[in-house]
């Protein structure tokens, strides 16, 4: 018995998987921590405002909070378990037998379990855990929420980018329709070829309208995000940044410690760990303390009262016994979870710094196709005026240059999006506010590579 007194032992952090010493995809991995000040790194005003709104305002964090509360007042109250309680008890009475006379009554009563086998505290230091893996899934719901409003921003800003290049489009098929006009009426051509561009008009009318769409669901994304109607009115939209400079992304190691998804996941095992052993001292006796102080009529003549009591399970039909294999069987899904979480993790983070090294090739090939495309739109459109080149040629010249441009635009846009995907890897916690330093030669350069 003396032996079975001994309280559980302090969690040790068990890892079921292998953790690199470098991302893969670097040849040598930078041991600097991750910036922290990642929103501001986009350098909008625009951005660190609708940030700061959604940290205010927004539904979903508001319930996330409430729901950190709640698991921090359970973890208190789970703490109060271990200490006794007091409670207080007066009365009074009158019987009925002909004598008006009434009987008063006080008491003090106390109790106190003891806990040899360390029950309480198993439950009082998992909760502790589990409120402690609240803490990291708020700061993951911040987390994310930072990014689903970055990410709106930048997809209304290129939105907005779609837009103009479907106007410039248009106007582009509308001359050309007005050329072809001419010249079928001058004979020159067949008025098929004003069919055709009257077609290719229609087209790019479609694609302005449905870019306004998108402009429009994107303002009212960002409205709800930010705890505002969704009317489509917000002024958001001022053109997509520039990357920003290299972002420092430390060793694998430190996402374990950085990322809040993974502290929360790591907690939880934690916290199963406890609960584990506060389900095998369920299975011994338990012992209690209760005492009292009474006093009926006279207060000056007090009786009390001290009674230690033992409750030893005998059959329970094997309830206690399958707790045990019950919360056995959640530690090992916690750990389980925990290994996936940070795999995912591994996962997401080189994911994002290979695709943004990829996204830097593909841009800078398709700016280079739009600018050859564009020098020969000039030079087709001159013949075609000139009456050396028929309609559909140029036009499939046109086609292929805003092709181009379109392709060009939607990879900026995901290379962006990316960023903010890696930030968000990486664990980094950002601010809003930088201070107001000169880029670098490396980050000028860098940004001019990728606009």
């Amino acid at each position: 018995m003396l032996g079975a007194c001994a309280q559980p032992g302090p969690f040790t952090t068990t890892r079921d998987f292998t953790v690199p010493t470098q991302w893969a995809a670097f040849a040598q991995s930078e041991p600097r921590m991750v910036d922290s000040g990642w929103v501001a790194s986009f350098r909008s005003p625009v951005l660190n405002q609708l940030v700061e709104d959604a940290m205010k305002s927004n539904r979903d964090l508001r319930a996330a909070a409430a729901r950190l509360s709640e698991a921090q007042a359970i973890a208190r109250q789970a703490g109060a378990a271990a200490m006794p309680t007091l409670n207080a008890d007066l009365g009074l009475r009158r019987d009925g037998d002909g004598r008006p006379e009434d009987t008063a009554s006080g008491a003090l009563r106390m109790t106190w379990e003891i806990d040899l086998w360390g029950r309480i505290q198993g439950q009082r230091m998992a909760a502790g855990y589990e409120a402690v893996a609240a803490e990291a899934i708020f700061e993951a719901a911040r987390q994310s929420l930072a990014a689903t409003v970055a990410l709106a921003w930048i997809d209304v800003n290129g939105s907005a980018r779609s837009l103009q290049i479907a106007r410039q489009e248009l106007e582009a098929r509308q001359a050309l329709l007005a050329s072809v006009e001419q010249r079928i009426e001058a004979q020159e051509i067949l008025a098929v070829e004003g069919n055709s561009a009257r077609a290719d008009v229609a087209r790019a009318r479609d694609r302005v309208i449905a870019a306004e769409a998108a402009v429009a669901n994107g303002r009212r994304a960002l409205e709800v995000l930010t705890g505002r109607y969704p009317s489509g009115r917000l002024d958001v939209v001022r053109g997509l940044p520039s990357l920003p400079g290299s972002v420092p992304v430390g060793l694998p190691a430190q996402i374990l410690e950085r990322r809040p998804d993974i502290i929360a996941a790591e907690r939880r095992v934690a916290a199963a760990f406890y609960r584990s052993s506060e389900a095998k001292a369920a299975r011994m006796p338990s012992v209690s303390l209760s005492g009292a102080i009474t006093s009926q009529r006279d207060p000056s003549r007090l009786a009390w009262s001290l009674v230690g009591n033992i409750f030893a399970p005998i059959l329970d039909g094997g309830q206690r016994a399958e707790q045990v294999r019950v919360r056995n069987a959640q530690q090992q899904e916690a750990l389980a979870l925990y290994g996936a979480r940070a795999l995912t993790a591994f996962r997401e983070v080189e994911s994002a710094i290979a695709d943004e090294a990829a996204l830097r090739r593909r841009l800078s090939l398709l700016n280079s196709a739009a600018s050859e495309l564009e020098s020969a739109v000039a030079t087709e459109r001159q013949r075609f005026e000139a009456g050396e080149l028929e309609a559909f040629r140029l036009n499939d010249v046109r086609v292929r240059y805003f092709e181009a441009l379109r392709d060009a635009h939607t990879v900026r846009v995901e290379l962006l999006r990316n960023r903010v995907a890696l930030h968000l890897a990486l664990g980094g916690s950002f601010v809003t506010e930088l201070p107001a330093a000169a880029p670098t030669q490396q980050e000028t350069a860098s940004a001019n590579n990728t606009d």
